[in-house]
């Protein structure tokens, strides 16, 4: 260190240590000064970063440069946070899959408000800007400049220039805090600017490809495989200019020379997923732009509608996409496309830099709108900054905690993962430690799911190892004992960094396609040339998109992502894997000669637990959730808990706003317990509307689903029943996804309990058990009155018992009002609530579903608040009895199961005809597999005429009954209780056409 930079030292140093030493002295004139010695004095943080052989001194960087700093506190309890995410990732744990929602980590695991003030009040008196802590609870962001950091952090930084031109700044010292706070700090990021994460992909097979004329234009007819779970095929332009062989250009033919979706989803038992439920959202982490038609001339050929949208973060990466920048970021988002055709992508953009690479991390875990993210990008652990893997393996735990699953590129360069082959393939002059065994970061993270690579031609049983796979031991990060890799030790594994509670962190644990020999067709280039890419970063997104495949089969919808998932992967049989047991990843133009790490039966270093038999991990990783606690109904007399219009349960009288939430407490309230509760059954009205919307109705503290509840036009009352799952605060969350504001009503009508003493279901009908235009159920075929009461006799009606019957499930339907009016259900012999069930304007067709006790006399009341008359029709669907043959409620969902408009469970998407049938499969082998019957909320949009819906039991006869009933372009929903036979519900319109479509909330078992 010369001359200058010793005196840069002490002008930025020395003044940090004397306000230090003043602050210690500063007392309340009440205190007892506390002796010198309890003052720690300024301890260093972390390490300072390693400068890369062969980098060049430059000039010092200039005092006032701006720098972006985050300072990462601690978690409240460090050891609480490890404890979690096993018991929420484990098999067979009470707390499996029961995930922090968003916006919560902060709450349970965030800095204490107190350590984030004097952390705080530490940095600011130093002159350092502080921002407002993040959504994580633990991350402070700070701007400042580089004299300023180097005076507050009691450290220096000096220029350097890298061997590929490349120039920036690194701190030289690690930082020092005061020592009263040093312990609660994680790490400060931003200090050092020099180097950043690569992409892990091998490049281009050959020559660029580029299309002819006759290539481009608008996309080819057939079938659009969104939401279908379809794996796409490729056009015949595309597959005919690889096969063609011209000068410079040799015929490349699918499975021989790449690997086109479909041909590698039928290897990897990944193709036409049978059991897609809804589309998943898959996160890609991108530090580079790309260009948009890249994906669009993908998507042209492959014939597929995903939705991929770019999130900037921190204003994104500057710089066009040129010369192989985004090549990367198109590989990852086409082979999830290809894999995963019913995903949604959300590509996470950030500068390549340490610290905006970590908040791109940050950012995606925060928002928590995808469960599952792709990550591409990484070096070797030995040359990553711990400043950088201290905080990104801290928002790992987050991911985790949350419920996403994080899938990471193992590194392109085998055992030696620090090496960078030059042109010639020789090491790069100057980087560091290129003949050291050694294993990138994040992959080194236990808690990131890290993919290697194989070489395939021809078919999956003649795969071997990709020499370039990255795989072998971590130099910093360990397993717990009994850990996920307690059982399992990789042929040449070197215990590097056991300690007495753990081993090593062993990498990768799984493995896909990644030789670039045999790789991956991508569009590039503006979308103008097609080529084979390789690379490890080929396989993470196959096996994101597996894991999304998972995450949208049924079973894993009715009870929550795969999220962290080595604890349940780790212990599936053998045979959900393609074992690798050939091959090494020793790749000796590294200068290393050991050859330690070979594949071989099981897992081993170079390959993991294998490539994956698709079909079977979904099974095995949603075979093993822990179905939701079985819970008993228990009916009350409807009772009013919200009404925006007067204040009850929410403050103020004001509308509910356009995009805004009602947080409802339950539990507690109007007849609920304020425990063991695990749903609600609530009949909510929408009120004077000032646009068309609908309701989404879930469990507060989770992420927010795509199901709706009931749709409204403008002006309209419109209401339903939903049964939705109490969060864990005891609300339920009621969002207006409208452009416009309205009033919500809620009456609740019932709780599932898993305390003692409810009622268990059983399905029975649907039959019909009045219907006053024809004289069921009732004398006479007149309307009821203006205020007339209906006593409806449901004991020994319609597959109800005449004794032992509590309560009983209606659809309850009002037709032909001569005026406005609603209508109440309640039990008979009671007194009659103020609550409604039905809301109907003059001349209009309206259902819903009640579910209500049963009087002592077997009659349950149907009151006409309205002035006018009307017809009531009611269809049995189901009763609840206090004794134990029944079926208990489980809580699932909200998650959308069928959905016609896009052939969401659905062969086609078009809308259902009139007087066909439509077949609902639920038997996905797991959960649901054994159901008594489902809770849908079920709703109607855009039918051609007017006419109803039924809904009923596969197998059985076509019932005289009800569940919808509906008027040319109007969208109405409604709640169903159906039995399931067969592991089947059937869906049949009388007339027109009408798209349909199926929302989940519970089932019986």
């Amino acid at each position: 260190m010369g001359r200058t930079a010793r005196e840069k030292a002490f002008r930025w140093g020395a003044a940090t240590v004397a306000a230090l030493a003043v602050a210690t002295a500063v007392v309340p004139a009440t205190a007892v000064a506390a002796p010198v010695s309890d003052d720690p004095g300024p301890q260093r943080v972390g390490a300072a970063p390693r400068v890369p052989q062969g980098a060049v001194r430059t000039a010092d960087p200039a005092p006032g440069k701006a720098l972006e700093l985050s300072v990462v506190l601690e978690p409240r309890d460090a050891d609480a946070l490890k404890r979690f995410v096993a018991e929420v990732s484990t098999p067979g744990s009470p707390r499996y899959r029961q995930y922090l929602g968003t916006g919560e980590f902060a709450k349970v695991f965030g800095a204490e408000p107190a350590t984030v003030a004097r952390v705080r009040a530490e940095l600011e008196a130093k002159g350092l800007t502080v921002g407002a802590l993040e959504a994580d609870g633990l991350t402070l962001p700070v701007t400042t400049t580089v004299a300023k950091a180097g005076e507050a952090f009691s450290t220096q930084f000096d220029g350097y220039r890298l061997t590929d031109g490349t120039t920036g700044l690194v701190n030289t010292t690690a930082p020092a805090l005061d020592g009263r706070i040093a312990d609660e700090v994680r790490t400060v990021g931003g200090l050092s600017t020099l180097g950043s994460y690569k992409p892990l992909n091998t490049g281009a097979k050959a020559k660029p490809r580029k299309k002819g004329a006759e290539e481009t234009g608008a996309a080819q007819t057939g079938p659009q495989p969104r939401l279908t779970g379809t794996t796409p095929a490729m056009c015949g332009d595309i597959s005919t200019l690889f096969a063609t062989a011209t000068p410079g250009y040799p015929a490349m033919l699918d499975t021989r020379d790449y690997w086109a979706p479909r041909s590698l989803a039928t290897q990897y038992n990944m193709a036409n997923q049978p059991n897609v439920q809804t589309g998943t959202t898959i996160a890609v982490y991108s530090l580079e732009n790309y260009d948009a038609r890249d994906n669009a001339e993908f998507q042209r050929c492959f014939r597929t509608k995903v939705p991929v949208t770019s999130v900037r973060v921190n204003g994104g990466p500057s710089g066009a996409a040129t010369d192989g920048v985004g090549l990367e970021t198109a590989l990852d988002v086409q082979t999830i496309i290809g894999q995963a055709p019913q995903s949604k992508i959300l590509v996470y953009q950030g500068k390549n830099t340490w610290n905006d690479g970590t908040a791109v991390y940050r950012q995606i875990v925060n928002e928590n709108r995808a469960k599952v993210i792709s990550v591409s990008w990484g070096l070797c652990e030995l040359n990553t900054p711990t400043s950088a893997q201290d905080a990104e393996n801290l928002i790992f735990q987050q991911a985790a905690a949350q419920g996403q699953t994080v899938v990471v590129a193992s590194g392109d360069n085998g055992s030696t993962g620090c090496f960078v082959p030059d042109d010639n393939g020789n090491p790069t002059s100057g980087v560091p430690n290129q003949n050291q065994l050694a294993v990138d970061f994040p992959s080194a993270s236990p808690y990131v799911l890290a993919v290697g690579g194989t070489t395939m031609k021809g078919s999956v049983s003649a795969q071997t190892t990709w020499v370039g796979s990255g795989g072998g031991v971590s130099r910093r990060y360990t397993v717990p004992a009994g850990g996920f890799q307690s059982a399992v030790s990789g042929a040449g594994y070197t215990n590097a960094c056991a300690t007495a509670s753990g081993t090593c962190r062993q990498v990768p644990d799984v493995a896909g396609l990644a030789d670039y020999n045999t790789g991956y067709p991508v569009a590039y280039g503006a979308g103008q040339y097609w080529n084979i890419i390789g690379g490890t970063s080929g396989a993470a997104p196959v096996w994101a998109a597996l894991i999304g495949q998972a995450n949208q089969d049924l079973a894993c919808q009715a009870n929550g992502a795969v999220g962290y998932v080595h604890p349940a992967l780790y212990k599936l049989s053998a045979s959900a894997f393609r074992d690798v047991t050939t091959g090494h990843n020793n790749v000796t133009q590294s200068g290393n000669y050991s050859g330690l790490y070979k594949a071989g039966a099981g897992y081993d270093l170079a390959t993991g637990l294998g490539a994956p038999n698709g079909r079977e991990i979904v099974a095995g990783l949603c075979k093993a959730v822990a179905p939701s606690p079985a819970a008993t109904f228990n009916a009350l007399t409807p009772a009013r808990v919200l009404d925006t219009r007067y204040g009850i349960g929410r403050a103020g009288t004001t509308p509910v706003a356009a995009n805004g939430t009602v947080k409802l407490k339950v539990s507690g309230v109007g007849g609920v317990p304020a425990t063991g509760v695990t749903s609600v059954v609530m009949n909510v009205t929408a009120v004077s509307p000032s646009a068309p919307g609908f309701l989404i109705a879930y469990p507060s503290g989770t992420t927010r689903p795509s199901s709706s509840n009931m749709n409204w036009l403008k002006g309209q009352i419109v209401p339903n029943l939903v049964t939705v799952p109490v969060g864990k605060d005891g609300t339920v969350s009621l969002y207006n996804a409208g452009g416009g504001t309205t009033h919500f009503i809620a009456d609740i009508s019932g709780y599932f309990s898993t305390a003692t003493g409810g009622g268990t279901y059983l399905p029975t009908g649907p039959a019909r058990i009045l219907d006053t235009r024809y004289g069921i159920g009732r004398a006479g075929n007149t309307p009821v009155d203006g205020k007339g009461t209906v006593a409806l006799t449901v004991a020994g009606s319609g597959g109800v018992p005449a004794t032992g019957a509590t309560s009983v499930v209606l659809n309850v339907t009002a037709t032909a009002p001569k005026s406005t009016g609603h209508l109440i259900a309640y039990p008979g012999g009671a007194t009659r609530p103020t609550a409604s069930n039905i809301n109907w304007l003059t001349g209009q067709t309206r259902p819903n579903m009640v579910v209500l006790p049963i009087g002592p006399d077997g009659t349950v009341n149907l009151y006409n608040a309205g002035l006018g008359s009307v017809h009531f029709i009611a269809d049995v669907f189901g009763y609840y009895t206090a004794g134990a043959e029944g079926a208990s409620f489980h809580s699932a969902g909200p998650a959308r199961l069928l959905d016609t408009r896009y052939a969401l469970g659905a062969a086609s998407a078009t809308p259902m005809k009139g007087g066909v049938t439509q077949v609902l499969n639920l038997n996905d082998g797991h959960t649901l597999a054994n159901a008594k019957a489902v809770v849908l909320n079920v709703t109607v949009t855009a039918p051609s005429s007017g006419g109803f819906l039924t809904v009923w039991p596969d197998g059985t006869t076509l019932p005289n009954a009800s569940n919808i009933n509906w008027t040319a372009g109007q969208t109405v929903a409604n709640l169903v209780t159906v039995p399931v036979v067969n592991g089947k519900i059937d869906f049949r319109p009388n007339a027109g056409n009408v798209h349909v479509i199926a929302d989940l909330f519970g089932y019986y078992s």
